[in-house]
């Protein structure tokens, strides 16, 4: 696939999907907090992405990060940060997605305190063989 073909891609179908993809987990992280399932309200947006963590299907680096806010009226240990990340990156649907939506890097930060993890997503796809029972 040529740069313009990607670059075309990005911009037209690909910002939509990406766009989607974010306000339908805001709006399912505003639910589960007015419902009392968490004590935290999450806030998805894109972000600048580590550089180290590049792919080849990733952004541009300005937009190749997935940043989960955490608002509370606390500070959040740095364990729970972590813990929120690992949540995530177990759901293997939702990483695929965001992978094929372009984005290198989840980011978890405190909005508090700033405290902050990062993962690369392509560590947690999990492609493994093919076809294995084929």
């Amino acid at each position: 696939m040529s740069w313009y073909q990607k670059i075309v891609g990005f911009f037209s179908k690909d910002a939509a999907e990406r766009r989607r993809f974010i306000n339908t987990f805001n709006a399912s992280a505003l639910n589960s907090f007015t419902t009392l399932s968490v004590d935290a309200l999450f806030q998805a947006e894109v972000c600048e992405g580590n550089v180290d963590y590049r792919h080849e299907y990733s952004a541009p680096r300005s937009v190749s990060g997935f940043i989960v806010k955490v608002i509370s009226g606390v500070d959040v240990p740095y364990e729970d940060v972590l813990l929120i990340g690992r949540i995530i990156l177990e759901n293997k649907a939702l990483v695929r997605r965001m992978f094929v939506l372009h984005w290198d890097t989840l980011y978890i930060r405190d909005e508090r305190n700033g405290r902050y993890g990062q993962w690369r997503i392509r560590d947690f796809v999990d492609f493994g063989g093919i076809l294995p029972n084929f």
